[in-house]
C-alpha cells in the first residue's frame, strides 16, 4: 500500500490530495464541513490495502487554496468532479461521506451515477435538519439556529446551505446504487444548553429516512460513537466498505 500526496490544479486554484492505486471499484473519502483528508487517515490507510482510494481538502480547508464564498453543494460535486477527471485513480467510485460530505455524496451520485457504485454515509447530514431541529429547541436557540441555517458566514466554509438543500433534493431520485448508512449511537455535548439527547433521536430518525434513497439499502448504529464515527469506530466504517467491496467482486 503506497498513499500518494499530490496537488492538482482545479478551477484555476491548486487543490491536496491523497490516493493510492490498487484496482477498482475506487473509494472516494468526502470529510464533513471544515474538515480535511487527515481526518481520513486510519480509515483509507486500511482501504489501500485492498483497492484504489482517494481523499482530499477542498477549497479553502487544509493545504487547498482558497476560493470564493458563498459556495454550494453543487460547487462542491463540481469541484470533485473535476478533480477525479485529473488524477489517475478510475471508477467506478464508492462515495463515503461524512455530514456534509454525505450530502455531497449523494448530490454527485445523483449528477453522475454512472460513475458510483456503491454510497456510504457517516452519521451525514440530512437536509433541512435544522428546521427538524427547531421541534425540540428551546426557544431562545431557535434564532441562532435558525442563523446557522440561513447565514453562509458563520460555518466553517461558508456554504450555502439553504441552496445546498434545495439542490439535493431537487437532484434527488430513488436509484439501485448500494446504499449503507451508519448513525451515531451517543449525543453529542459540545453547548450545555443544547438538549443532545433529543438532537441525536431526530438524527436518527432523519438518516433512517436515507434509506428511501436506494432500493438496496442498510442501516446500522455506531453505539460507541459520536458524530465521528470514523474516529470512534473506524473498524465499523472500514467494515461496511469491505463488505460492499465483497458485494461487487472486488
Amino acid at each position: 500500500m503506497h498513499i500518494i500526496e499530490a496537488f492538482h490544479t482545479c478551477h484555476a486554484r491548486k487543490l491536496f490530495g491523497k490516493h493510492s492505486l490498487k484496482g477498482t471499484p475506487s473509494v472516494i473519502f468526502i470529510a464533513g464541513l471544515g474538515d480535511c483528508s487527515e481526518s481520513w487517515n486510519v480509515v483509507q490507510n486500511r482501504v489501500s490495502q485492498i483497492t484504489s482510494t482517494f481523499s482530499y481538502d477542498r477549497a479553502g480547508v487544509g493545504r487547498s487554496e482558497v476560493a470564493s464564498v458563498p459556495r454550494t453543494c453543487l460547487d462542491l460535486v463540481q469541484e470533485l468532479s473535476e478533480l477525479l477527471s485529473v488524477i489517475p485513480v478510475k471508477p467506478p467510485y464508492i462515495l463515503v461521506g461524512h455530514s456534509f460530505g454525505g450530502l455531497v455524496a449523494r448530490l454527485f451520485a445523483s449528477c453522475y451515477p454512472g460513475l458510483v457504485s456503491g454510497i456510504i454515509l457517516v452519521d451525514a447530514a440530512h437536509e433541512y435538519k435544522e428546521l427538524a431541529y427547531e421541534k425540540i429547541l428551546p426557544e431562545k436557540l431557535i434564532p441562532k439556529n435558525r442563523a446557522y441555517l440561513e447565514n453562509p458566514m458563520l460555518n466553517s466554509e461558508q456554504i450555502d446551505k439553504l441552496q445546498s438543500y434545495k439542490e439535493v433534493v431537487d437532484h434527488s431520485w430513488q436509484s439501485s446504487i448500494p446504499l449503507s448508512i451508519i448513525t451515531r449511537g451517543l449525543p453529542d455535548h459540545n453547548d450545555e444548553e443544547w438538549p443532545h439527547q433529543e438532537i441525536l433521536q431526530i438524527e436518527q430518525w432523519l438518516q433512517a429516512d436515507f434509506q428511501r434513497l436506494s432500493t438496496v439499502s442498510k442501516i446500522r448504529i455506531a453505539g460507541r460513537s459520536g458524530h465521528y464515527i470514523h474516529h470512534d469506530e473506524p473498524e465499523m466504517v472500514i467494515e461496511e466498505i469491505m463488505s460492499m467491496l465483497k458485494g461487487m467482486g472486488s
